[in-house]
């Protein structure tokens, strides 16, 4: 079944956030799969805010690209070496002096926070930190389908458009499953998306001279930042972005 099929709304979020759920049929043998998954869409920047996103995002390619000259990798998006995507752990976007990142790390806490509550983690309690990088896609350029990540600190990545004339984002099923189509969410300036960051996901080409611009990243449990196994380089990186469920 395609996930537009299965789209859930649910009357506790604020009025303007979409939910969309991957959910299994009910297991009837102890191997069968049982998942439920949950992304979710929220408008979180007005046009001129993501144009003021726009400017300062081109200017701080050329300066980044300039300062590290060294890949990072693309992770597997085909963007290459020379792209600002493939600096994505040489700085952390959520650190720049720009007076929209606030605003982004409390959307970005305020979304996940609506994750949990509709997947019903209501009682969780986890401090929550976040790296994040941005993308620009020139005329011709698609990203490849990737995954973030698959560990057992794994959590929430997340995508926010900044420009985009008629792309799309495609989700895909974690287990190959020729009944299982991708999902297509229309790339819309200034929505913020979240999404469990084990999902395969890939962009469409962009068909025009206007980059298609995009901030991405990956939040992390404070399990992660104690984990032996994990880079301390990335966690360097790493801002705290809040605490779920501070008050119990």
């Amino acid at each position: 079944m395609n996930l537009l099929q299965m789209k859930m709304k649910n009357e506790k979020l604020l009025e303007g956030t979409q939910v969309y759920r991957w959910k299994s049929d009910p297991p009837l043998t102890p191997f069968a799969p049982s998942y439920e998954y949950y992304i979710i869409e929220k408008k979180i920047f007005s046009e001129g805010e993501c144009r003021e996103w726009n400017d300062y995002l081109l200017e701080q390619e050329k300066i980044l690209l300039n300062k590290f000259t060294t890949s990072s990798g693309h992770g597997k998006t085909g963007l290459g070496d020379y792209s600002i995507t493939a600096r994505w752990a040489h700085f952390n976007l959520l650190k720049f002096d720009f007076h929209l990142v606030e605003q982004l790390k409390t959307e970005i806490f305020d979304g996940i926070k609506d994750i949990l509550s509709v997947s019903g983690n209501t009682t969780w309690q986890e401090t929550l930190y976040a790296n994040s990088w941005f993308n620009v896609m020139r005329g011709g350029e698609a990203m490849n389908v990737h995954s973030h990540g698959y560990h057992k600190n794994i959590f929430c990545g997340f995508h926010l458009c900044i420009n985009a004339i008629e792309t799309f984002t495609s989700y895909y099923f974690p287990v190959v499953d020729t009944k299982h189509a991708p999902f297509h969410i229309p790339n819309k300036i200034g929505y913020l998306t979240l999404f469990p960051d084990f999902i395969p996901h890939g962009v469409s080409p962009n068909r025009y001279e206007t980059p298609r611009i995009s901030i991405a990243g990956d939040t992390y449990p404070s399990t992660w930042i104690s984990d032996p196994a994990a880079s301390p380089g990335l966690k360097d990186l790493t801002v705290e972005i809040g605490t779920y469920n501070n008050d119990l």
